[in-house]
C-alpha cells in the first residue's frame, strides 16, 4: 500500500470491532433489515412478532452451523410473497379463517425450505463446481437484479407519501457515505436515518401514540404447519418458489466473497476467505423468516 494512499476501513469475518462501534454497526443493521423483514410479514398476513422471532432463530442457526464463517443475516425473502399470499388468501376464503391460511402457507413454506436443504446437501457432496454449471453467474447476476428493481416501487411508494422527508434522508445518507471518514463512513444509513427521522419530528409526521399505547411484552401469535388438503395445496404453489431463491441465495454469498476477500486485499491480509466455498452450508440452513 502506497503512503498517500487513503487508509483502509472495515472488519474482516473473523475480526471482531470495539464494543461501541459493534452496537453502532448492529443499530444500522436494524435499521435496514427490520423495515424490509416486518414488510413481507405485514404484506402476507403473517404475525409480525412471529417473523421476527423466526428471523432472529435462523440467523443465530445460520451462523452455528457455518461457524461464523459468513457475516449474513436472514430476513424475509421477497420471492415468496405472490404465493405465500395468494396461497394464505384462498384458504382463508374457503374456510373463513385467517389462521388456516397462515398454516396452509407455512406448510409449503417448509417444503420449499426442504428443497433448498437438498440443494445444499448436493453441493456439499458434488462441490460448488455444480451450481457455477447449473445456475451460472449469467442467471444468479439478472435473478439479483430482477430481485432489486422489483423493490424499487415499493421504495417509491413509500417515498411518495412525503417527498421532502424522503429526499432530505435519501441526499443524507449519500452525503454522509461519501464525506464522513474512517468508520463514521461505515454509518451512512444510521446517520441518514437519524436526520430523516429529526426532520420528519419537525415537521410533526411522528406519531407517538403506537409506541405509548404498545405493550412492553407480548407473546407472537405462533402457529404450526397444517399437513392437511389446503397444506399440500400450499406445497405445490409454494415449493418451487425455492428455484428462484437458491440463485438469489448464491449471488448474495458471491458478493460477499468478493466484498471480504478485496477488503482483505486492500488491508493487507494474505489470508483468503472461502466464502463461496460454504454455498452447501449456506442452502442447507437457508429457511424462510416469513
Amino acid at each position: 500500500m502506497r503512503k498517500d494512499s487513503p487508509k483502509v476501513v472495515g472488519y474482516l469475518p473473523d475480526d471482531t470491532p470495539p464494543f461501541g462501534k459493534m452496537i453502532a454497526f448492529a443499530l444500522q443493521q436494524v435499521i435496514v433489515m427490520f423495515p424490509a423483514t416486518v414488510l413481507v410479514a405485514i404484506i402476507t398476513g403473517f404475525d409480525v412478532g412471529v417473523t421476527i422471532t423466526a428471523s432472529g432463530l435462523a440467523t443465530l442457526g445460520f451462523l452455528l452451523v457455518t461457524g461464523r464463517r459468513i457475516p449474513l443475516y436472514y430476513g424475509s425473502s421477497f420471492s415468496y410473497i405472490a404465493a405465500v399470499s395468494g396461497v394464505s388468501a384462498s384458504v382463508a376464503a374457503l374456510t373463513g379463517s385467517k389462521v388456516a391460511g397462515i398454516r396452509a402457507a407455512q406448510t409449503g413454506i417448509v417444503a420449499s425450505g426442504l428443497v433448498s436443504i437438498a440443494a445444499g446437501l448436493l453441493i456439499k457432496k458434488s462441490g460448488p463446481n455444480v451450481v457455477k454449471k447449473i445456475l451460472p453467474p449469467a442467471i444468479t447476476g439478472p435473478v439479483a437484479i430482477i430481485i432489486g428493481l422489483s423493490l424499487a416501487s415499493v421504495a417509491m411508494a413509500d417515498a411518495s407519501q412525503n417527498w421532502t422527508i424522503s429526499g432530505i434522508t435519501l441526499i443524507a445518507t449519500i452525503l454522509f457515505s461519501v464525506y464522513l471518514p474512517g468508520t463514521l463512513g461505515q454509518l451512512p444509513v444510521l446517520f441518514g436515518v437519524i436526520t430523516g427521522y429529526l426532520v420528519a419530528l419537525l415537521m410533526g409526521q411522528v406519531d407517538f401514540t403506537p409506541v405509548i399505547t404498545a405493550k412492553f411484552f407480548s407473546v407472537p401469535n405462533f402457529t404450526l404447519p397444517a399437513f392437511n388438503q389446503y397444506g399440500w395445496m400450499a406445497v405445490a404453489a409454494i415449493m418451487p418458489v425455492a428455484i428462484a431463491t437458491i440463485p438469489e441465495s448464491t449471488a448474495h454469498l458471491y458478493q460477499i466473497d468478493l466484498y471480504v476477500n478485496n477488503l482483505a486485499r486492500q488491508m493487507g491480509s494474505k489470508k483468503k476467505y472461502g466464502i463461496a466455498s460454504l454455498l452447501g452450508e449456506t442452502l442447507s440452513v437457508t429457511v424462510s423468516a416469513i
